[in-house]
């Protein structure tokens, strides 16, 4: 990935500076001074790529600009001879809208298509493939952070491996094992609680023959309470006809009790009915209320009309401003280039034309200032006038939102008004239709008063014929009880049954299952012997040993490259993964061993600019090997003040390297404050910071 071009809206301390092209540049450094940005910028390219701040702690709406509710992010990059842009834009708050755009530049047509896909979560998976890097990866390997260039090296022998596998992104690796380990622990426990589950089961299934003598005992009590009661029933043939004559008078009863409640509704219905009609006389006051209602509604329809005239207002004056504004931002960026030329023909020397480089005498010159201060003179006198009427059309729009809320308060009345007419004119049909049905009304309620006597006089016979039945039955209960009791001990005996059998079916049920429990039981004793070996091999001293083993010779090849251009061939690497104690025991290790004109010694042994050459050849060396096995080439780096610990002849060696690594990178991006290192990089990207949030630019 190589950068292309960067445009920021509202990121961090940037609010609007123009955009940065970084076509012409191979190495530049990012000066300024210590929280002017310059890590923002870098920031802002992982932000728009990952949709990550680069510390992976703040949220999005912590990198908007203070004060803002919107950034924007729209960064252009190189990748396998194809140019990429990717936009990213986030509004602030719970519920905030981000979006994500990713578009490719036709040659044939020299313009963009879109290349997005259908949600940014889906988007953002193209990007990652198209990349063929992940941010961690990036992070630890196009970037070396400030600080961390002797991440590796500082370290003990003993946790340099550590280090170095989590640089090479080996921690899944550990996950893979604690997996492996949880997986069989889990798997342990699943066997005991199969042998628990078999053994409660063997247990149950010794109490066959208790089971089977329940059976024969309930079959037995089961046939001698069917025999008494057969014998009850029969008993009970010769009082059949006095129920039944009971129920239906009972069934009668209480139809007839719900007809006379029926009709007790009806007639208290018909008799609200009726007194409402009788008092729906007057319609005089409901005619007057809808006159006035309607006088109400015809007044609002006329604000209404005053609210569209403000709005179309507004909108004109709305439309005068942005135009006055944009002129000005125009007449502001035609003023810049006549300072710069008034300003290099007064420090010119002798009398030369700054723009066409031809000699002028000093007549000559002095008209040019003139003409040039009278042009720059106008567009200011321009933009104050234009200020001024844009500061007028700004009161005129605050007036005009005032008087349209307070409109908009006002005919918030106006859907009352029409439920309230269309309500009085609900009323008013409704007085109307009462006058006409009173006279039904009347007949209604004496015809269901005439109902009710009936239905009240037929109840009373009904009760006494049910009191008749009820006379006879009385010489029957203690047969029925009888009888109730015989079948609810026959009801007892049946269950009593189904029970013993239930628990022999459940008993065969029991053997199959501990069949299966048995068989699943072996199967996880093999899955746990799977587990633990698979342990071992994602262990420290499984296939991260052999990862780490395989990398060493190659990051040890490419430190060397390295250091020996910082070093003019001087000093070498060199990694011993094993070192032999007293005991004759090889102990696992990551040892860095120096070479130099004086021999070969430990890493330990240096100290200042010769370390710090160690630890950048070391880093560098890192980055390339993790973006390779990423599967992507890296072809960006980044150093963050690199430089702090550095003594003159130190910082110059490593310039020196930085050069001569040129054609192993498109893009050399150093970050730094010192002063004295700025002149030495042929593009210096300037961040200066002010009020009005941090500008760029190039020298």
């Amino acid at each position: 990935m190589i950068p292309v071009t960067l445009e920021i809206t509202n990121f961090l301390p940037y609010k609007n500076p123009a955009p940065l092209d970084f076509s012409g540049i191979h190495v530049a450094c990012l000066a300024g001074e210590n929280g002017a940005g310059k890590s923002a910028l870098l920031e802002a390219m992982v932000w728009a790529l990952w949709g990550r701040a680069r510390d992976g702690k703040r949220s999005d709406d912590e990198l908007i600009h203070f004060g803002e509710s919107e950034m924007r992010v729209a960064f252009t990059f190189e990748l396998s001879g194809q140019r990429y842009q990717v936009m990213r834009q986030r509004k602030s708050g719970k519920r905030g809208q981000s979006l994500l755009e990713l578009q490719l530049y036709d040659a044939d047509t020299e313009s963009w298509r879109g290349h997005s896909e259908a949600g940014i979560r889906q988007t953002q998976r193209k990007i990652d493939a198209l990349l063929r890097i992940d941010y961690e990866t990036f992070m630890n390997s196009a970037f070396i952070a400030q600080g961390r260039a002797d991440e590796f090296t500082v370290k003990s022998a003993g946790d340099r491996k550590a280090v170095l596998a989590s640089i090479l992104g080996l921690e899944q690796w550990t996950l893979f094992e604690q997996h492996a380990r949880d997986r069989g622990v889990a798997l342990t426990e699943d066997v005991r609680v199969l042998e628990r589950e078999i053994a409660a089961i063997d247990v149950e299934l010794q109490r066959r023959a208790e089971y089977e003598q329940e059976l024969s005992d309930a079959e037995s009590g089961l046939n001698q309470v069917l025999e008494q009661l057969r014998a009850a029933e029969k008993d009970m043939a010769d009082v059949e006809q006095a129920r039944q004559g009971l129920a239906h008078a009972r069934r009668s009863t209480d139809d007839l009790n719900d007809r006379l409640k029926q009709g007790e509704s009806e007639l208290a219905d018909a008799e609200k009915e009726l007194a409402a009609a009788q008092t729906k006389g007057d319609d005089e006051a409901l005619r007057a209320e809808q006159a006035a209602a309607q006088s109400e509604l015809e007044a609002l329809d006329e604000r209404e009309h005053e609210r569209k005239q403000l709005a179309a207002d507004r909108a004109e004056a709305a439309e005068s401003a942005a135009r006055l504004q944009g002129e000005n931002e125009i007449l502001i960026a035609e003023a810049e280039p006549l300072k710069q030329r008034i300003a290099a023909l007064q420090a010119a020397m002798e009398p030369i034309c700054p723009t066409c480089g031809q000699a002028l005498d000093e007549g000559a010159r002095a008209q040019l200032l003139t003409d040039l201060q009278g042009d720059l003179d106008t567009r200011r006198e321009r933009y104050a006038e234009q200020r001024e009427q844009y500061q007028k059309l700004t009161a005129q729009l605050k007036a005009l939102d005032k008087s349209l809320a307070e409109l908009e308060k006002v005919l918030k009345q106006k859907p009352g008004l029409q439920r309230k007419l269309a309500e009085l004119g609900l009323a008013a049909a409704s007085a109307a239709a009462a006058h006409a049905a009173l006279a039904g009304l009347q007949k209604r309620r004496q015809r269901w008063q005439d109902t009710l006597a009936q239905d009240r006089a037929q109840l009373q016979q009904l009760q006494l014929e049910a009191r008749k039945h009820e006379l006879q039955l009385q010489a029957a209960d203690e047969r029925r009880q009888a009888l109730e009791r015989l079948r609810i001990e026959h009801r007892v005996a049946t269950e009593h049954v189904g029970s013993a059998r239930q628990k022999l079916a459940a008993l065969d049920g029991l053997a199959q299952r501990r069949e299966s429990r048995s068989a699943e039981r072996d199967k996880l004793a093999e899955r746990i012997g799977v587990y633990e070996e698979l342990r071992v091999a994602f262990g420290k001293q499984g296939v991260p040993a052999m990862i780490i083993e395989a990398a060493v010779p190659e990051v040890e090849e490419s430190a060397n490259t390295l250091l020996g251009r910082m070093t003019g061939g001087r000093m070498s690497v060199r990694f011993d993964t094993q070192r032999e104690l007293k005991s004759g025991v090889l102990r696992e290790t990551l040892d860095i061993k120096i070479a130099d004109e004086l021999g070969t010694r430990n890493y330990e042994l240096y100290s200042g600019g010769e370390a710090f050459r160690v630890n950048f050849a070391i880093r560098i060396a890192l980055s390339k090997l993790l973006a390779r096995r990423a599967g992507a080439q890296l072809q960006t780096v980044v150093i963050d003040e690199g430089f702090g610990t550095q003594d003159a002849r130190g910082r110059e060696r490593l310039l020196e390297a930085i050069n001569a690594i040129q054609g192993d990178f498109k893009r050399v991006l150093v970050i730094t404050h010192i002063e004295e290192l700025k002149e030495a990089f042929p593009t210096r990207i300037n961040v200066v910071k002010t009020a009005a949030g941090s500008t760029l630019s190039l020298g």
